[in-house]
Parts: structure tokens; sequence; C-alpha cells
């Protein structure tokens, strides 16, 4: 029976039996509630480390990129393939370049040049050997015209017998020591590249073996070096 003046019972509570003990309160402390916190904080410092390892790592690939940037030009496309070429060429003389065609050449060759001036001449002397260990001398001339059609007609007077030649560096005053005074006796090759015209010459270095019946016996090798050499794009830039 409730007594005189009490408030009334809350409807929400629960009778407990107090013959087994206080009632627990689940605010208070207790193993169950003291396991839930550590796993909490556990849970929150395994987060943290986390955070801190991404965090980390993202710093470093940073770092790398700023202190190791990419090479001046470098282009994510694979690089062109150059010519392998049979031959390795060395280079004997600097590179010479002229714009007066008609006074370094003969002939018909001087003829066509009067008629159609040349827009450059660049000359260059190379050394390479042979497969019997015979070292030889390959000169490279390329003649710039103003047109691939002038370019074309250029190599045909060039290419003719008798029709004269675009003089080479070693004609024009460069020494061979115990060498030949020109190379225009054997290896002859050309080719037309777009508005240029590439004229290859190869002798002998040593000038005993730089004579007629040696270089007309030679020929075919010699002539297969020039062509390497143009092919290769030898004294091209």
């Amino acid at each position: 029976m409730q007594a005189l003046g009490a408030p009334p019972p809350d409807p929400t509570m629960v009778p407990y039996d107090y013959r087994y003990g206080p009632p627990t309160d689940p605010r208070r402390p207790g193993p169950d509630n003291d396991r839930d916190r550590r796993s909490k904080r556990l849970d929150y410092a395994l987060k943290g480390l986390g955070l801190l390892g991404v965090a980390l790592v993202s710093g470093l690939l940073w770092y790398l990129v700023r202190n190791n940037p990419a090479p001046s030009g470098a282009s994510l496309t694979p690089p062109s393939t150059q010519p392998t070429g049979v031959y390795q060429f060395q280079a004997y003389h600097e590179t010479t370049t002229e714009t007066d065609c008609a006074a370094h050449s003969t002939d018909k060759v001087h003829t066509f040049f009067s008629a159609h001036p040349c827009q450059s001449l660049t000359r260059s002397l190379y050394t390479t050997t042979l497969v019997n260990s015979q070292k030889v001398i390959t000169s490279v001339a390329v003649v710039q015209m103003s047109s691939q059609a002038n370019a074309r007609a250029m190599r045909t007077v060039s290419d003719g017998n008798g029709t004269g030649h675009v003089k080479d560096l070693v004609e024009d005053g460069v020494v061979i020591p115990g060498g030949p005074s020109q190379l225009q006796d054997a290896g002859y090759f050309s080719v037309v590249k777009g508005n240029r015209v590439v004229i290859v010459m190869t002798e002998f270095v040593d000038g005993n073996l730089d004579h007629g019946d040696t270089l007309k016996s030679a020929d075919t090798s010699l002539r297969a070096v020039s062509k390497d050499a143009a092919t290769q794009g030898i004294g091209m830039n």
C-alpha cells in the first residue's frame, strides 16, 4: 500500500528482489564495460596508424617527384629506332659547310650548279675498316638544292660518266699522310633524300693500295661501305 503524500510509483521501474544483492548500475565500471572501452581505444589507435602510414607514403612520393624531375625533353613515347649499319665510322676531319657549290665542283657538275645554285654543301671525312682489316676513308658530300626535282637532276649529272664531280675535302686540301690526293676513283654511291643529294666515295687510306688495279678489284666492297654510310645518315646532321 502506498503511503499518504508519497509520489506515485514509476511504471517503468521493475521490482527487484533484494535477497540477491543490490542491483547493478550499467553506467558503473564493470568487466564488460572495460573490455568495450579497450576495444574502442585499440580500434582508434589502428585507424590513426593507418592514416599516418598513408601520409608518410604520400609525402615520400611527393619528395621523390620534386627531387628527381624527368630529364629535359623526356618523352613518354618510345624513342625512334636509328638505322644500324655494318660499319663503324670515325670522324677524320671536321665538317665544312659552303654555299657556293659551283666553286667546289668540276666539268658538267660545275655547269649545272652555275645554272641551278645549291643552297648549301656540307662535306666531311670518316674512316672505317673492312672485314680484311684494311683501313679506308670515306668522303660524304651533302648537296642541298631548292627542290627535290633539282636534287634529282643534279644527281643525274653527277652519276654520269665523265661529267665531273663535287670535290671532296681531300681534293680541296685536306692531307691524308701516305694516302690518296683525292677520292674520286672508287666506291661511288649517291642517293636523293628530299631536296638533298648525298654523294659518298670510299678509297684506301694506304696510298700504296689506292691505285687503279686494286681499286677496280675492290670497288664492290668500297661501294658497299659508301652505301652503308649513306644508309646510316653519316654526315647528314
